[in-house]
C-alpha cells in the first residue's frame, strides 16, 4: 500500500506542481501517506494474529 502511494504521489508531483509533504498541518499527501503506513501496519498485525490459531 505504501509503494502504491509512492508511485501514485510521484506521477502526481512530476505532472502536477510540486507539493511538498507537510507534517504541521499534515496536508493531503502527508495524510495519505500516514494512512497508507497504517493500513500495512495493522495488515502484518492482523495476519500474524491469524497464523497463530
Amino acid at each position: 500500500m505504501t509503494l502504491l502511494w509512492f508511485v501514485v504521489w510521484f506521477i502526481a508531483n512530476t505532472i502536477g506542481s510540486e507539493e511538498p509533504l507537510e507534517l504541521e498541518p499534515v496536508n493531503i499527501w502527508a495524510g495519505l501517506l500516514i494512512l497508507a503506513i497504517a493500513l500495512d501496519l495493522s495488515a502484518a498485525h492482523a495476519s500474524k494474529g491469524a497464523r497463530r490459531r
